[in-house]
């Protein structure tokens, strides 16, 4: 009796933990491009050493063909502005590319 007692509350204990998980509110991510001066795979390796430490960014790509870096972020974790900083700190131009442009696109 006392294991079939236990093994309820365990079952159950295990469906509480299950729905309060499948529960959680999606956080809110944005997706910003920039255009970078970049110009060869050094560039490339240091941006994405600098970048993929900001806190709230979730994911990042950086295409040096076409000299622009999308980043998706969490922006109740981080400012837009912190990336920009980041960016000219090692010495590039940043330009942010407006959503509505028709500038190469990315897509995660």
């Amino acid at each position: 009796m006392k294991k079939i007692v236990a093994l309820l509350v365990l079952t159950l204990l295990g469906v509480a933990a299950f729905s309060a998980f499948a529960a959680k509110p999606k956080q809110k991510t944005e997706t910003v491009t920039y255009v970078v001066n970049m110009h060869c795979q050094n560039c490339v390796n240091k941006l994405t050493d600098n970048l993929s430490f900001l806190k709230g960014v979730e994911d990042f790509k950086i295409s040096l063909k076409d000299k622009t870096i999308t980043i998706k972020f969490n922006p109740a974790k981080v400012q837009e502005q912190k990336f920009v900083e980041t960016i000219e700190k090692l010495g590039y131009t940043v330009t942010k590319i407006l959503p509505d442009s028709s500038s190469p696109s990315s897509s995660f």
